[in-house]
Order: structure tokens, then sequence, then C-alpha cells
């Protein structure tokens, strides 16, 4: 079996191909760095001993991120599970950009990550596979923080629940995990009010879970709770609150 990850040299990317890696499972790795990328396929290969294909591309680009990741893999026949944990936040995102800024984060949350599932498709259908993706909630409900990223996360999120109907007929399983807090490079050094999770522990259940059918689910758990408190808020009471 072999799986594609975009976003695969960092936080749950990362975690995600040692997790599968440790399993026995071949990898094609996506990620902007070709440093990194073949610094985590070399240890990769090392460790559990499976072959590892690095693919450097940078998803702030869509057309040439999903062309090259499509033609790269066009000689596998056997990539089974796709798994897309790819996002880009900035702290100053409060929708008052310039058109360029708003583009890249609207391209790395939405844009290149549905353009290459429609890329990747015709080789799916028929198989026994699963399509993964991994939004966040902050996209439950808009506020006046991460404007543009919580927009594009939200997009992404509904482009999977059609996706899913859409693909109900066939043998392609499509998953969505809303996820709260990870302790990531993205969330180092920031003043939290809920705790954050680790990345190979959201990792292991996306893992054991691959083999299921139940389209969008939110990790940690917890935030099962916050999302509906957040959403079901009366307006003048969360008008006040500052996240």
């Amino acid at each position: 079996m072999r799986a594609l990850i975009v976003g695969a040299t960092s936080g749950l990317g990362r975690a995600l191909s040692r997790v599968l890696a440790e399993r026995g499972d071949d990898l094609v790795l996506v990620a902007r760095d070709p440093t990194d990328l073949e610094a985590e396929a070399r240890h990769l290969h090392t460790v559990h001993g499976v072959i590892v294909t690095t693919i450097p591309s940078d998803a702030t680009r869509p057309d040439a991120f999903v062309a090259t990741v499509s033609d790269a893999t066009a000689i596998f026949d056997d990539i089974q599970t796709v798994l897309l944990p790819i996002g880009l936040s900035r702290s100053n995102d409060l929708a008052a950009w310039p058109l360029a800024q708003t583009q890249t984060l609207l391209d790395v949350n939405f844009t290149s990550v549905a353009t290459l599932i429609e890329a990747l498709l015709p080789r799916l259908l028929g198989h026994d596979s699963v399509i993964v993706g991994f939004g966040s909630v902050a996209a439950v409900r808009g506020r006046s923080a991460n404007v543009v990223y919580s927009s594009a996360k939200r997009a992404l999120e509904s482009y999977f629940e059609s996706l899913r109907h859409r693909l109900s007929t066939t043998k392609v399983r499509v998953q969505f995990y809303r996820l709260g807090y990870l302790d990531t490079q993205q969330s180092f050094g920031k003043r939290l009010q809920l705790p954050k999770a680790q990345p190979e522990r959201i990792a292991r259940a996306v893992v054991r879970n691959l083999d299921r059918d139940f389209g969008i689910t939110t990790r940690p758990r917890f935030w099962i709770v916050v999302s509906l408190i957040v959403r079901w808020l009366p307006w003048p009471l969360f008008r006040r609150l500052s996240f």
C-alpha cells in the first residue's frame, strides 16, 4: 500500500508520515522545502525500511503545484490513501490585506487542495481508497481574527461534504477532520485558552480510522462541545469575545 501525504515535513503531516511508515506503508511525500523532504525520507527509510518518494512543490502556486504532483505520481498505480494536512495561517489575518496575501491563504488552504483532489480522482475511482482532509475549529463561526484562513477552511469543509456525497456510490471514502489546537510550530509561543493536542496522537487516530466511512469528525473530542457553544452563543455575548 502507498500513501500520498501533502504537507509532509512538519506538524501533523510529519506525524502521519511516521505512523504510516511504522506500519509498513510506502510513501509519497509532498512539501515545499526539498532539504526537509530528503531528510525526512532518509529517516523513514532508515528506521522503517519503506520506500519513500519525495515531490518538492509549493502550494502557493496552485497550477504549478497540481501539475507537479499529478505528473510525479502518474507512475504509481497503488496510491490508495491521500492525506492533505496542509495549511497556512498568519497572525495578522484581519481581512485587510492586499490581494496577493489574501490569495496566498486561499490558495494554500483551499484551492490547491481541491484542485489536486480533482486531478488525482480518476486514478482513485474503482479502487478501495480514501481521501482525508483537515480543517479547523476556527471555521465554526466567523470572528475578527484569522478571517481569510477561517473562510478558506470553511470552504474546504463544504467541499469535502460535497465530495463525499458525489463519491457515495464509489469505493472512495472521504473523511474530514475538524482540528483544534495542535502542538506545532504554528502554535509555538502562543497563549492559548485551551490545551494543545500532540500531532502524533491525532495521526494515530487518523490512521486507525482510514477504513471507516464517517464524513466529518472533530479532534480532540472536547472541541465538539466547545464548537457547539461557540456556534450557538447568542450574538450579544459572542461579539464581546476576543479570541
